[in-house]
C-alpha cells in the first residue's frame, strides 16, 4: 500500500511540474515544411506557405474535390474563391487553377493537398505538398504520360524531359516544366524543374529549419494563431526584388535580415502579420514606429487614387526568439478591405518595406 501511495504522490508532483512549466510553443505546419528544406542562398531567397486546410477550418467548410466546392452555398463558395489567389497562395504546382484537367492529365487531386510550400526562383525552384495522394493513380497516369523511373541516391522518383524544360504534348501545356521531376508518397509531393534541384531537397543538410532567423520567422508566424498563408523572404532580396521602385520616404526604414508576412482568419476577421528581424531591440523599435507610419498611408502606385491600407488597425511588438530580435506588426483588415497581398508580393508592389 504504501509503495502504491508512494507512486502516486511521485505522479501528482509530476503532474503539478508540468502544469506549473512554461508551456512550449507547438511547431506548426510551416515549421515543419521548412525542415524538409536545405538551408542555401536559392532556399532564402523567397519561400510561399499556404495551407487551404486551414483555410477551409476559418471558414468551417471542407473542399475535397470540385464537386464539394460546387455543392458549397453561395456564399461560402464565394467567400472561399475570394480569398484563393488574393489573399491565399497557390502555386503552379498544385494545378489549383486547372484542378479537373491536372486530375485528369496527371492523378493529382488539387483539392487534396493540405498545405505547400514552394522554395526559391526558376530555375531552382521546388515545391513540396502535402496531403492524402492516391499514389497508384498519379503513378499511372505520370507513366502513362512518359515519366520514366529514376533514382536519386536510392530514392525513385519519376522523371520527363530535360531539365529546366518544358516537356512536348499536354504536360508541358499544362505544368510548363514544374513537374519534370516528381518524388512521391502518400502524404507528399516534391516537385521540381531539375534533378539537381529536387535531390537537394530530398535530403536537406543542413536545414532551414534550424537556422535561428528563418526558426525565429516561423515560430513568430505560428505563435499569432492558425496560420492560411506566408511569404518569407530574405532582406537583401526584398530590397533588391521585392519592393519595386517607390522611393523611400524620407523617415527610412532600418535594413532588415529577413522578413515574412502572414496571413490569418478568424470568422470575418482577417489579419496580416508583418514581421522583420533586426539585430538588435533599439533598431526593431525604431523600425516598428515607422513601419505603421509607412502602412498607415501607403499609396501604391498601381492604386494611386487611395491610401491601401486606410482604416486598417495596427500594433507593433518586439520579441526575442531564439536570441533573434523579432518586429511584429499585425494589421486587422477592416471588413470591406479589398487589398489582394499575394498580388501585392507577386507585383513587387511592397514599397512600405523598402530600407532606407
Amino acid at each position: 500500500m504504501s509503495g502504491k501511495r508512494g507512486l502516486l504522490l511521485v505522479l501528482i508532483g509530476l503532474w503539478c511540474a508540468l502544469l506549473a512549466a512554461p508551456a512550449q510553443a507547438q511547431s506548426g505546419a510551416l515549421s515543419s515544411l521548412l525542415r524538409q528544406v536545405p538551408n542555401k542562398a536559392e532556399s532564402r531567397s523567397i519561400i510561399w506557405f499556404s495551407a487551404l486546410s486551414a483555410l477551409e477550418r476559418a471558414l468551417g467548410i471542407q473542399v475535397d474535390s470540385r464537386e464539394a466546392l460546387d455543392r458549397l452555398p453561395l456564399a461560402q463558395r464565394a467567400t472561399y474563391l475570394s480569398e484563393i489567389g488574393r489573399l491565399v497562395y497557390f502555386s503552379d504546382y498544385s494545378g489549383l487553377a486547372r484542378a479537373p484537367e491536372w486530375l485528369a492529365t496527371f492523378g493529382i487531386n488539387s483539392f487534396a493537398i493540405s498545405q505547400e510550400l514552394v522554395v526559391g526562383q526558376a530555375p531552382n525552384q521546388v515545391a513540396i505538398l502535402e496531403g492524402n495522394f492516391d499514389v497508384g493513380a498519379i503513378n499511372n497516369a505520370l507513366q502513362n504520360l512518359g515519366y520514366q523511373v529514376q533514382q536519386i541516391d536510392g530514392t525513385p522518383i519519376l522523371a520527363l524531359g530535360n531539365d529546366n524544360s518544358a516537356p512536348a504534348g499536354i504536360v508541358g501545356s499544362l505544368a510548363a516544366d514544374k513537374l519534370n521531376r516528381i518524388a512521391l508518397s502518400a502524404d507528399r509531393i516534391l516537385a521540381a524543374a531539375s534533378t539537381a534541384s529536387l535531390a537537394a531537397s530530398l535530403a536537406p543538410t543542413p536545414r532551414l529549419a534550424d537556422d535561428p532567423i528563418y526558426a525565429a520567422l516561423a515560430s513568430s508566424l505560428e505563435e499569432r494563431g492558425a496560420l492560411i498563408c506566408a511569404v518569407l523572404f530574405d532582406g537583401a532580396f526584398a530590397a533588391r526584388e521585392l519592393v519595386g521602385t517607390t522611393p523611400s520616404a524620407p523617415n527610412g526604414l532600418p535594413a532588415y535580415q529577413a522578413g515574412a508576412i502572414g496571413y490569418y482568419r478568424s470568422g470575418n476577421v482577417r489579419t496580416l502579420t508583418f514581421v522583420l528581424i533586426y539585430a538588435d531591440p533599439n533598431t526593431a523599435a525604431q523600425a516598428g514606429n515607422i513601419l505603421v507610419e509607412r502602412l498607415s498611408g501607403y499609396i501604391s502606385p498601381e492604386q494611386p487614387e487611395r491610401p491601401l491600407f486606410s482604416d486598417w488597425r495596427f500594433a507593433a511588438e518586439i520579441a526575442q526568439k531564439g536570441g533573434v530580435t523579432v518586429l511584429k506588426v499585425s494589421a486587422e483588415m477592416p471588413e470591406d478591405s479589398d487589398v489582394a497581398w499575394v498580388n501585392l508580393v507577386q507585383e513587387r508592389d511592397l514599397g512600405f518595406l523598402r530600407p532606407q
